[in-house]
């Protein structure tokens, strides 16, 4: 679907995510502000699950950013050997510039 809506939603812990956004606060795990790296690291864990090693699965010129409103974000992900082709990712601890992004949902490659 090219919608607005993840054909697949992601569940996650609303009280992790708020750690991780303490983390970030303190400076650790910086990349969680940025929605493509997010993005970038499920894709590669989705191709990966017994974890990354090296370079990620998924390189980042293969990712684009086509939302994003400061809240919500969708990122296209353009490789062909990916099994998924749209990232949603949501801040849904803090809607700043500050706030983690965590992905909420995302579209299997068909």
């Amino acid at each position: 679907p090219a919608g607005d809506e993840p054909a697949v939603e992601v569940e996650y812990d609303l009280e992790v995510e708020r750690a991780d956004q303490q983390n970030a606060d303190a400076g650790s795990a910086p990349w969680k502000l940025d929605p493509l790296f997010v993005a970038q690291v499920f894709v590669s864990l989705q191709m990966s699950p017994g974890g990354i090693e090296g370079d990620y699965p998924i390189a980042m010129d293969d990712l684009e950013m086509t939302q994003n409103d400061g809240v919500r974000a969708i990122v296209l992900v353009h490789d062909e050997d990916a099994p998924i082709s749209r990232v949603f990712v949501e801040r849904v601890v803090r809607q700043d510039d500050t706030g983690i992004w965590t992905v909420v949902g995302y579209d299997p490659r068909s």
